[in-house]
């Protein structure tokens, strides 16, 4: 094997152990965090249960932020309340939906649902959060009637 070979394989296999052998950093917090809570997550029907989602600005800075719930068995449930913290929620029926234009630093708004199941099934909730120009992050809670 030729110098530079031998070479560029030493270098090639000091760069890999390198790599292996680096700490790992702990991943960073992205810029929002949410999320959801069913309680309680099995109920009959005819039982009160709330649902609460929430998102957090994780930057040093205010932001546009966005809340939301997504209800697949909507029919099945009567929604007997709907309030928000650090914002005011609309009611879209499958979804339920605020923003708040300038969430502080470290903040956090939120929605709670009161509702009460009107049929047997299994409802799997998402929520979902953002702040503007970032992707959507997710959140899921599933509610079993019984």
């Amino acid at each position: 094997m030729g110098l530079r070979r031998q070479t560029a394989v030493t270098l090639y296999i000091g760069a890999a152990l390198a790599a292996w052998a680096a700490p790992v950093a702990a991943a960073d917090t992205g810029p929002v965090s949410v999320g959801l809570t069913v309680t309680p997550d099995t109920a009959a029907v005819g039982d009160q249960v709330t649902v609460v989602a929430t998102v957090a600005n994780n930057t040093p800075v205010s932001v546009s932020a966005a809340l939301g719930i997504e209800n697949p068995q909507y029919p099945a449930q009567k929604i007997t309340a709907v309030g928000g913290k650090g914002c005011t929620p609309r009611n879209l029926q499958k979804l339920i939906y605020c923003g708040n234009p300038a969430l502080g630093p470290g903040a956090t708004a939120s929605i709670t649902v009161t509702l009460t199941p009107t049929a047997t099934g299994t409802d799997d909730f998402t929520a979902y959060g953002r702040i503007t120009g970032t992707d959507d992050v997710y959140a899921h809670a599933t509610l079993t009637v019984s």
